[in-house]
C-alpha cells in the first residue's frame, strides 16, 4: 500500500469519526493556551473580554503596568484602597443585555403570547490598574509557566512542509496571515498541553495552503475575510478537519480530538448544519495535509 493510499484510509477514518461525533456530541470549545496578559477585574479574578481585553491588554503594555489586573474606584474603595494622586483611569464599555415586548405572537395552540426582543444598552465605566492604587496589599498568582517537550512526529511533519511560511511566536493569538505570509502563534509554553500547541499549529499551517502560491484556494473565493460568513466557515472546516488528519497521522488526535469536534461544529452553524459540507471540507482538507506531507495525491479527484 502507498504512502498515498495509507494517509487516504487514515483521513476516511477520521472524517467519519468527525461526521458521528458532531452529531452525537454536546460539544464545548476550550482555548487551549493561557494568554500571558489577559487583563482581569482583580476583585472578582474575571477576565476582560472583547474589545475590553485588547484596550486594556495595550494599556498594560503601553503604560508598563506590572499587572493586568483592574478594579473599579468603587471596588477600590471596597477593599481599603485608594487611587493614587494625579492618577488616571481607563475607560471601558460594559453591556446590559435587556429584555422587552416587541410584539404579539400565536404558539402551536393558537393562543396569543408575547414575542420578545432582546435590547444591549453600553456603560462606560472607568478602571485603575492596581498599580495606581495604594493601600491594598496585592496577591497576585503568578502563573508558572510549564516546560514544553517537543514531539518528534509532529516536528516531522513541520520540518517537511517543504515550502512552510515563517512560524512567529509572538502575542496572545495564533492565525495565518494571508497577505503576509506567515503564522503567528503564541509562546509554547503558554499551551495546556505540547499536542495542544501542535494542533493549532496544524491548524494553521492548512491556512496557509490556500495561499496563491501553494494550492491556490483563497483565488477560489475571499479568504478568512468576513468573519462569520459561509466563505469563511468553509475555510474553518478545512483548516481544522486538516488539522485533524494530521493530528492522527503523528499520534496526537486523541488529546485534541473532542476540542476538534467542538470547533467543527460551532463553524457548522453558519452552513445550516450541512453534512453534505463535511464531505467538501474533507476532500479539500485531504488535499491540503497531503501537500504539507509531501504525499502525491495520484488518483485523487
Amino acid at each position: 500500500m502507498t504512502a498515498w493510499e495509507n494517509f487516504n484510509k487514515l483521513a476516511e477514518t477520521v472524517t467519519n469519526e468527525i461526521i458521528e461525533g458532531i452529531q452525537n456530541e454536546n460539544l464545548t470549545w476550550e482555548q487551549v493556551w493561557n494568554p500571558k496578559n489577559a487583563p482581569k477585574n482583580y476583585a472578582s479574578n474575571r477576565s476582560y473580554l472583547g474589545f475590553n481585553a485588547l484596550w486594556l491588554a495595550w494599556v498594560t503594555i503601553s503604560k508598563k503596568f506590572n499587572h493586568p489586573y483592574f478594579l473599579t474606584f468603587k471596588q477600590a474603595k471596597q477593599l481599603g484602597g485608594n487611587i493614587k494622586k494625579g492618577q488616571k483611569g481607563t475607560k471601558v464599555v460594559f453591556w446590559k443585555n435587556s429584555k422587552f415586548v416587541k410584539g404579539q405572537t400565536r404558539n402551536e395552540s393558537g393562543e396569543e403570547e408575547d414575542l420578545y426582543g432582546r435590547k444591549f444598552t453600553p456603560f462606560i465605566w472607568t478602571v485603575f490598574n492596581i498599580d495606581q492604587i495604594e493601600g491594598i496589599e496585592f496577591v497576585i498568582n503568578e502563573t508558572i509557566e510549564r516546560i514544553f517537550n517537543p514531539i518528534e512526529s509532529c516536528e516531522q511533519i513541520i520540518s517537511g512542509y517543504s515550502d512552510c511560511p515563517k512560524i512567529v511566536h509572538s502575542g496572545d493569538e495564533a492565525f495565518y496571515s494571508p497577505s503576509a505570509d506567515y503564522i503567528n502563534m503564541p509562546n509554547k509554553e503558554s499551551f495546556k498541553g505540547d499536542e495542544q500547541y501542535y494542533s493549532v499549529l496544524f491548524h494553521e499551517m492548512l491556512h496557509s495552503t490556500g495561499h496563491s502560491s501553494r494550492l491556490g484556494r483563497f483565488s477560489e473565493r475571499p479568504a478568512l475575510v468576513g468573519y462569520g460568513s459561509v466563505e469563511y466557515s468553509k475555510e474553518e472546516l478545512i483548516a481544522e478537519m486538516g488539522a485533524s488528519f494530521l493530528n492522527a497521522y503523528s499520534g496526537i488526535k486523541d488529546a485534541n480530538f473532542k476540542n476538534s469536534l467542538a470547533y467543527l461544529k460551532g463553524w457548522m452553524k453558519p452552513l445550516q448544519d450541512d453534512p453534505k459540507m463535511l464531505i467538501y471540507a474533507a476532500q479539500k482538507a485531504h488535499q491540503a495535509a497531503n501537500y504539507i506531507l509531501g504525499i502525491e495525491s495520484e488518483g485523487e479527484e
